[in-house]
């Protein structure tokens, strides 16, 4: 982390700087940079005058976090530019640095700034170079907007000090320039965005749909670096993140550009299944272990915890370090921008653009009728393909619940169906568990007999396994009338 320094001023129309008093302006350098400012979508960062950027040319390309400071200083802490990495990925260093400001709100680019430099060393009289003046010609866009201003920067270097800072600003101001707030150029760039208020007015489905969409984003960003470390439940908040984004792009797929919202409903399963490895391999551990806590020391016949403490970690482990090795792919960085797209170049088709207490609750109809679709196929199966067809209406419940869980800002009865659905989702979650974790019990099973073990307490926790799926599909059964109910938009 580093201290910088620096003082604002314009100069008058056409002004120049041909020399100041007191320091002897060295040999000046043409510069073009780039930079790219990072902030929340409602701009948090800026309101708190932090500034998140990333920069290209000059000779501090990289990322830059800066934190405002006392007076005219503020504190920077830099990341360089990664070869090859995502021009839209903020490192997590950064990131974990406002992480108390931003919460898990996504980070987006919201404006670009093209400036030609030149920058000139200021030299005391010994010849030490005290500060530096920039001389900036600033052009910024924001979407199809544009527009441009000169400033003059005087930024401290190592060697000099405010004495300095002091004097060069007298010399500016004796040729007519004039001082200027220590206001950053992205401030200046946002200008009246920074103060508008949201009207009470009726919102429109994009804009609805769009908050959660970017909450979802937001939580994908912040949990990778948890997910990487193995932080307890990151993973399932982050598979939750992206079935939460899938579910709304499918539900409400008829308000959106379909060409760019199926591929990217194609990259979240993708990256859902990478999550599910890990993610499955802990709720499998789990629910073993709890099924052998509840039985007595009688019933535990041989070496039954070794055997699943051994077996059941190194599954989790080799399924955690497949995850991670995918997170490292090309095709995850492409996901992180397709999300970061969705955010600042939003899918939505003008239908969207309509209240959304007009637009959602058709969607949300059709969502429900699925969901009832798949139920009664499931009721009406025979055992063998009961939880196969169980298994599909509980996908189809997730999609209504997440739904309805976007649409609690605009529909009065949301928040009682989203947590309608959610006993659906969880009550056939519990029945999908037990195939698994069956599953894996004929396989440790099988194990347990080549090694010459006792299997009489996988027969057991088996036994308990299935008829903890005939209770959670009863209880499913319920749910789902309940549900259909909460759900009636009319």
């Amino acid at each position: 982390m580093s201290v910088e320094i620096e003082r604002k001023f314009r100069l008058p129309e056409g002004g120049r700087i041909r020399a100041l008093d007191g320091v002897t302006l060295g040999a000046g350098d043409e510069l073009s940079l780039r930079a790219v400012y990072f902030d929340t979508p409602d701009l948090v960062l800026a309101r708190r005058g932090i500034t998140l950027r990333r920069r290209t040319g000059g000779h501090d390309e990289g990322w830059h976090l800066k934190l405002p400071g006392e007076g005219h200083a503020r504190e920077e802490i830099g990341a360089e530019i990664l070869p090859g990495a995502s021009t839209t990925r903020v490192p997590h260093l950064l990131r974990s640095h406002v992480a108390d400001v931003v919460k898990r709100a996504p980070l987006v680019p919201v404006a670009r700034l093209d400036t030609a430099r030149r920058e000139t060393p200021l030299l005391d009289e010994g010849g030490t170079t005290v500060a530096l003046l920039c001389e900036d010609q600033v052009t910024v866009r924001r979407g199809t907007e544009e527009h441009a201003w000169q400033e003059v920067e005087v930024e401290l270097t190592p060697a000099g000090h405010e004495g300095d800072l002091d004097a060069i600003s007298r010399a500016l101001e004796a040729q007519g320039a004039q001082a200027q707030p220590a206001t950053s150029k992205l401030v200046q760039a946002l200008g009246s965005l920074l103060t508008q208020r949201t009207e009470d007015q009726p919102r429109s489905a994009a804009q609805v749909i769009g908050d959660y969409l970017a909450t979802q984003v937001g939580m994908v960003q912040a949990m990778e670096p948890e997910v990487r470390a193995d932080a307890p439940d990151a993973v399932h908040k982050l598979r939750v993140a992206c079935r939460r984004l899938r579910s709304v792009l499918r539900v409400y797929r008829a308000l959106m550009d379909a060409e760019r919202t199926e591929p990217l409903r194609t990259e979240l399963k993708w990256l859902g299944e990478v999550l599910g490895g890990p993610r499955d391999a802990e709720v499998l551990r789990e629910r073993l272990h709890e099924g052998l806590d509840l039985m007595p020391d009688e019933g535990i016949l041989g070496p039954v915890r070794e055997r699943l403490a051994t077996e059941l970690d190194a599954r989790h482990a080799a399924a955690h370090a497949a995850m991670v090795a995918a997170l490292d792919e090309e095709r995850y960085a492409g996901l992180l921008e397709a999300l970061t797209c969705l955010l600042t170049d939003p899918p939505f088709l003008p239908g969207a653009e309509r209240p959304a207490r007009q637009v959602l609750p058709r969607h949300l109809d059709r969502a429900t009728r699925r969901v009832s679709m798949r139920w009664a196929a499931a009721c009406a199966a025979k055992r063998p393909e009961k939880m196969e067809f169980a298994h599909e209406a509980r996908k189809k419940a997730k999609a209504s619940r997440y739904a309805w869980e976007a649409a609690i800002p605009a529909l009065p009865n949301a928040e009682r169906a989203a947590a309608a659905w959610k006993q659906v989702t969880e009550s056939l979650g519990v029945a999908q568990d037990t195939v698994v974790s069956r599953a894996r019990l004929l396989e440790l099973t099988a194990a347990a007999a080549e090694a010459g073990e006792p299997t009489f307490t996988y027969g057991v926790l088996y036994g308990r396994e299935l008829a903890h799926q005939d209770d959670a599909r009863g209880v499913a059964d319920r749910a789902v009338r309940i549900a259909r109910r909460a759900s009636r938009t009319h």
